[in-house]
């Protein structure tokens, strides 16, 4: 589809990354989440995590997917944290980069941005990530792209206890 790109994240694009990160929420998480949850997801809290990773001499792995130049979504990476919590679960056994997070507009997922968006931020590299315990749609695109469950698993209190999963990529050969 001609004006869908992904590029690599920049201060420029912080406001927007937050408004996008909220909305993505809010689409991906109905059902799983109540409504009065996603109503109250504070886009200021998202605003300051995008100038905290995107408004300093080195920024942070983020790539974003665009229409038109109009930013729909976003891919970020970092190196897996240490699991120094006895409750937390243990490291994956996939190396140490963790995709943090990949998230596209309702409207735009299915034109293979989100695939493109997962190239650029791990290429073929060994990888993990969580994702909704409930979230079959997520679950089958990372499953159809190498991850597969690794039997680690974990709830987020905050979140009125969703429950994730952990999935985990070994290197892929070069195409």
């Amino acid at each position: 589809m001609p004006g869908l790109s992904v590029r690599r994240a920049g201060p420029a694009d912080v406001a927007r990354l937050a408004e996008v990160h909220v909305r993505c929420w809010q689409e991906t998480y109905r059902g799983m989440l109540s409504d009065a949850f996603l109503a109250a997801v504070d886009p200021a809290g998202r605003l300051a995590l995008w100038q905290q990773l995107l408004d300093r001499p080195e920024p942070a792995e983020a790539w974003v997917a665009c229409n038109d130049g109009v930013v729909v979504g976003f891919a970020g990476i970092r190196r897996e944290p240490a699991s120094g919590s006895p409750e937390g679960p243990p490291p994956s056994s996939s190396g140490d980069l963790e995709l943090w997070g990949l998230y596209l507009l309702a409207s735009h997922q299915g034109l293979g941005l989100g695939r493109r968006l997962l190239e650029a931020a791990l290429g073929g590299r060994a990888a993990s990530l969580w994702v909704a315990a409930d979230n079959r749609k997520a679950i089958g695109f990372y499953t159809r792209l190498g991850f597969t469950p690794d039997g680690a698993q974990d709830t987020i209190a905050d979140w009125e206890g969703l429950r994730e999963i952990r999935m985990v990529r070994p290197a892929q050969p070069a195409a």
